[in-house]
């Protein structure tokens, strides 16, 4: 199996672990029950991403939510795809003035994300860490969201 067919059962089985076993219904902000379910399945996700992705393809050594630099995340069609950068290093904005990522970006894989961490998953953006980018070194370091239906997954 490859790296890219591995991520995305990976993707669809997490999102339905959640939707089916951890999303609390009607949750808000300030739902203790919800939070909680979130925090136990952050556990349950970092096994199952261990068990589906790293270990069958001798990846293991990183966290999943941590930054992998053995998981790149490549365009899958096409020269550019849309992109929301950090405005910071790390920090809470993705209002870059970039908009578009191109090829020669090195983006290495951090987790996928939704928006509304209480609410159904779909995982539909991707978190990925930009290692280089010829073309714009100034996005070098940052942290960014992909949208996961532009980009395929390889080994770095």
């Amino acid at each position: 199996m490859t790296l890219d067919t591995s991520m995305n059962h990976f993707r669809l089985a997490s999102r339905e672990l959640f939707n089916q076993h951890f999303h609390v219904g009607g949750a808000k902000a300030d739902d203790a029950e919800a939070w909680n379910a979130e925090e136990r399945f952050e556990e349950v996700e970092a096994v199952l991403f261990e068990k589906l992705v790293l270990e069958p393809l001798g990846l293991a050594g990183v966290k999943y939510g941590q930054r992998n630099a053995r998981i790149l995340v490549a365009l899958r069609h096409g020269d550019f795809a849309p992109i929301m950068l950090n405005r910071e290093l790390d920090s809470g904005y993705w209002d870059f003035p970039l908009k578009e990522v191109t090829a020669d970006a090195r983006l290495e894989f951090i987790c996928f994300f939704d928006w509304d961490q209480l609410d159904y998953r779909d995982h539909r953006y991707v978190r990925v860490h930009v290692a280089e980018w010829p073309s714009h070194p100034e996005a070098v370091g940052k942290q960014a969201f992909i949208e996961s239906h532009y980009v395929r997954y390889a080994e770095g």
